[in-house]
């Protein structure tokens, strides 16, 4: 046989066994198998499609055993033909048969990757079954929940959008406005929410018909255009530039068909901190997700879903009846000597003083003495020992000796000897750097200096300890958690907020031989008997929430007190409030609660805080201004006003205006222009006074909330929009249907704030399941209700005073090399059927999960409640971590976590 006919044989044999392995051994080489997912252990489930891979997978390697089969024999009747013509042509044939074989399975197997793609896409799967890749063919979805997109909506593959739905984007980092926005010119511009400046910037953002694909691909728009480009730009601007809504001048899709629509974020949106792309840290420097629209418009306006505020509208306070008063926690701080200030390293001495010593700046370290020296045979060569112990030196390194005599020792300092001949030595004796002590109080830490400044405690240069216990008060008069006084030496801390919890108020120092500290101790709770009244009064540290039965558009509705009261606000409901400018003697009479100390006069007419949206642009949250002590983690809480009665407000936004019925003949059935019960003339659908009103809010000037086809709130539930008819809002304490629509409710907040931390009850899939679908959700359910505003992905930053520390949020990944696309939602669930919801249900919703991948998915501290409190120590299913041990790792409570804070 010749060498060409050996290596042919070798070569199919080694192809048909591999192939036969591949299918013989491969779980699931379609990726709808399985996955091992965590969540602090882990999360998964099953598909079906996995019964019909196994089928396919059993039946393709029985034929490519076959094959293998077939090809040992033929090489066997070849190598052992002896030149016989018969058995060598034989051997040909059934090698030849068997190539065709080979030829028919692989075929078999490229088609079948591709329908079962297809089916996978078009149940909503997103494809990529057969691209070994987490976002199968579109790495850059990659970019949401684990890179710089923090939500968007229409949500990725969303069925049945509307036609005049707006596309709403909210990135993690400031975008660069004139990367979004271009002029009637084209040319770039900062995007201003007017007609000056406000067009898509089509090669940044696209917008296209999924089946004409991209029209600007080539780095330049084609005239005409099957891009959708005409197409008005918003900003949040008390967002930071990270909220954008996109309105598309024409709707999209057609009344006929649906129509599949894909965004692209190109490497032209640019980041507003460095001019870069936004996706430039991305897996793909890209973003790309699509949806479908519909034939429809939406033409019902948004509602606040029913029994989903909080707090829930409550009639009637509570009324309490001490038994035991609460008393605060109370902690010492007893100055004993000087606190250690910084000082950098300084040189002491160099002998022989033939040389120099500089750049301590950059020493760190505490050795004393060292020695340089010059080794024979290498003069220019200088090696540096530590001789603190000097019977035992120890080589720290060896530099080169440069034209100018300096030897550079990096992390030590500079050596310079002009002269440095063989053998030549010398010390150097420094005094090593004093690192300044530290005082820790709560979640805040302080460090002694000289100096004042930032959270620093000034040590006197005339150093007594009544002076310092002095400046130790002075600093720590303006903690949250703390009142303070000195007498002497001595420091006395009490507990601002009295009770149980003040006892855990941590208090630390670096240097208890110049501090002696008494920790707190001796708080206890108030011991009361309580009748509930209506519905229970709440927590001071009340998040207030408010869930849509839609997305809502952010423009209105997110920002500082002050810059949406007009369309959102809290007051005091108590009768008589005070509006601005009047005169007060306590908090309780102002709308705002807020009496100027300085003038006796109300401050504003709301309260002070910010709003925030979040959960897919459906729920809002206020959470007010004033500090009242900080949560596990370090972080502020915020308190509404003690024994407080408010109401919220919500103004519906003003309807689009006519002037004739030839304005709303292409509004059809609202064709009719006529006097509205809001005052002015509105595209109806009758022409009589109980005709409904076109939904849309005024375009050019939005002034209430509406949803993402702009239009305006249903206050009343009745499904149609009246608009903001004046002193004549729908409250949900006394239901009216007849009052439309601007809506509001109102509730007591006691004097008490709530301070355990929320627990994980379940999670779907379980710890370490297996056989998970690849598109199956993954689902955390807490004990209580949430601020869902901190059920993200990514992390928060908190500063503790010297220090910042990130704070994990939600987060799901893989060892993959292609990160996977996911995005959180939340749902307040009523357990009890009491009609107040109990607890909150959060969804890590993703792209595609890859076959034979264990995911992680993580609930971080920096996830609160409804009272602000984080997620901290971990409670879990069968976990349940300490203040030794404060996180759960696959069910195992533990202190051991990665140099990023994630379990290992």
């Amino acid at each position: 046989m010749t060498r060409k006919n050996k290596i042919i044989i070798f070569f199919l044999s080694l192809l048909a066994f591999v192939l036969a392995a591949k299918f013989a051994f491969a779980q699931d080489p379609f990726g709808v198998g399985e996955t091992n997912t965590l969540l602090e252990g882990a999360l998964v489930a099953a598909d079906p499609r996995l019964i019909i891979t196994r089928i396919i997978n059993l039946v393709l390697g029985f034929l490519a055993l076959i094959v293998l089969v077939l090809v040992i024999y033929a090489g066997f009747l070849w190598m052992t033909s002896g030149g016989d013509e018969a058995q060598i042509s034989k051997a040909k044939s059934l090698l030849k048969n068997a190539l065709i074989g080979l030829v028919i399975i692989l075929s078999s197997w490229a088609i079948t990757v591709f329908l079962l793609d297809k089916f996978s896409e078009a149940i909503g799967g997103g494809g990529g079954l057969g691209g070994g890749n987490n976002n199968g063919s579109n790495p850059g979805f990659g970019a949401i929940g684990a890179c710089t997109v923090e939500s968007v909506y229409p949500v990725n593959n969303q069925q049945n959008v509307p036609r005049n739905t707006a596309i709403m984007m909210t990135f993690k980092e400031s975008v660069q406005l004139n990367s979004v926005c271009v002029n009637s010119s084209g040319a770039a511009c900062n995007c201003d929410n007017t007609a000056n400046c406000r067009k898509l910037n089509p090669l940044a953002i696209r917008i296209y018909e999924t089946n004409l694909g991209d029209a600007c691909s080539n780095g330049s728009c084609p005239n005409p255009n099957t891009n959708i480009t005409e197409v008005n730009v918003a900003f949040d601007p008390n967002s930071d530039h990270k909220t954008f809504v996109l309105t598309p001048i024409s709707v999209l899709g057609s009344a006929s068909q649906d129509t599949n629509y894909t965004i692209l974020l190109t490497s032209d949106l640019k980041k507003e901190l460095d001019g870069k792309s936004m996706f430039i840290t991305c897996n793909a420097n890209y973003f790309q997700w699509g949806f479908t629209v519909n034939t429809n418009l939406d033409l019902l306006p948004p509602q606040v879903a029913t029994g989903s505020v909080f707090p829930l509208p409550d009639n009637e306070k509570d009324v309490y009846s001490i038994i035991t008063p609460a008393v605060a926690a109370t902690a010492k701080i007893v100055v004993n000597s000087r606190p250690n200030t910084f000082s950098p390293a300084s040189l002491v001495s160099v002998l022989p003083n033939s040389a120099s010593v500089s750049g301590l700046a950059d020493y760190h370290e505490s050795i004393a003495n060292f020695n340089v020296s010059v080794p024979s045979g290498a003069a220019d060569k200088a090696q540096l020992f530590n001789i603190d112990e000097p019977s035992n030196p120890v080589l720290l390194g060896i530099a080169d000796f440069d034209a100018n005599g300096q030897a550079i020792f990096n992390n030590y300092f500079i050596f310079t000897a002009v002269a440095h001949p063989e053998g030549a030595s010398w010390n150097v004796y420094i005094n090593p750097e004093q690192l300044a002590d530290t005082l820790t109080v709560g979640g805040l830490t302080y460090t002694f200096a000289t100096v004042a400044g930032n959270n620093n405690i000034v040590v006197p240069a005339n150093f007594t300890v009544a002076g310092q216990a002095f400046s130790i008060r002075n600093k720590l008069s303006g903690h949250p958690d703390i009142n303070v006084a000195s007498i002497g030496g001595a420091v006395n801390l009490t507990a601002k907020i009295a009770g149980d919890s003040g006892n855990d108020i941590t208090l630390q120092t670096s240097n208890s031989a110049a501090l002696s500290l008494t920790q707190f101790n001796g708080g206890a709770d108030r011991q009361e008997s309580n009748e509930t009244k209506d519905k229970a009064d709440r927590p001071m540290n009340s998040v207030i929430q408010i869930n849509f039965n839609e997305a809502i558009n952010p423009l209105t509705v997110s920002g500082s007190a002050s810059e949406v009261f007009n369309q959102l606000r809290i007051v005091n409901a108590a009768a008589g409030a005070k509006s601005a400018g009047q005169n007060c003697g306590t908090d309780a009479e102002c709308l705002s609660y807020k009496c100027s100390e300085t003038n006796q006069t109300c401050v504003a007419n709301y309260l002070a805080g910010k709003f925030v949206l979040s959960n897919g642009y459906r729920t809002v949250e206020f959470i007010s201004d004033n500090k009242c002590g900080v949560n596990g983690c370090g972080e502020e809480i915020y308190c509404l006003p003690a024994n407080s009665h408010l109401k919220v407000e919500l103004r519906a936004a003003d309807l689009e205006d006519c002037a004739n019925n030839t304005e709303c003949s292409a509004l059809s059935p609202y064709n009719n222009c006529g006097p509205a019960a809001i005052g002015y003339n509105i595209c109806r659908d009758a022409p009589d006074a109980a005709a409904h009103n076109y939904p849309v809010a005024r375009v050019n000037a939005l002034n209430g909330i509406i949803d993402a086809a702009l239009n305006s709130l249903d206050g009343n539930r009745d499904t149609f929009a009246d608009g903001p008819i004046a002193n004549n809002a729908y409250n949900e304490n006394n239901p009216n249907p007849a009052n439309k629509d601007n809506y509001q409710w109102s509730f007591y907040i006691s004097d008490q704030i709530a301070l355990d931390p929320p627990t994980i009850t379940s999670i779907s899939p379980n710890i370490n399941a297996t056989e998970v679908g690849l598109t199956a959700p993954v689902q955390i359910n807490f004990n209580i209700l949430m601020m869902n505003s901190t059920l993200r992905s990514g992390s928060l930053p908190v500063s503790n005073g010297t220090t910042t520390v990130a704070h994990h949020l939600i987060n799901l990944w893989s060892a993959a090399p292609s990160p996977l696309g996911y995005w959180l939602s939340a749902d307040n669930q009523d357990t009890n059927l009491d009609g107040e919801p109990d607890l909150t249900i959060a969804t890590i919703n993703h792209s595609n999960f890859s076959q034979s991948l264990s995911f992680n998915a993580q609930v971080g501290s920096g996830v609160k409640d409804i009272y602000q409190n984080c997620y901290k120590p971990s409670v879990g299913p069968g976990c349940t971590a300490t203040d030794a041990n404060p996180s759960c790792c696959s069910g195992v409570p533990t202190a051991n976590l990665s140099p990023e804070g994630n379990c290992p």
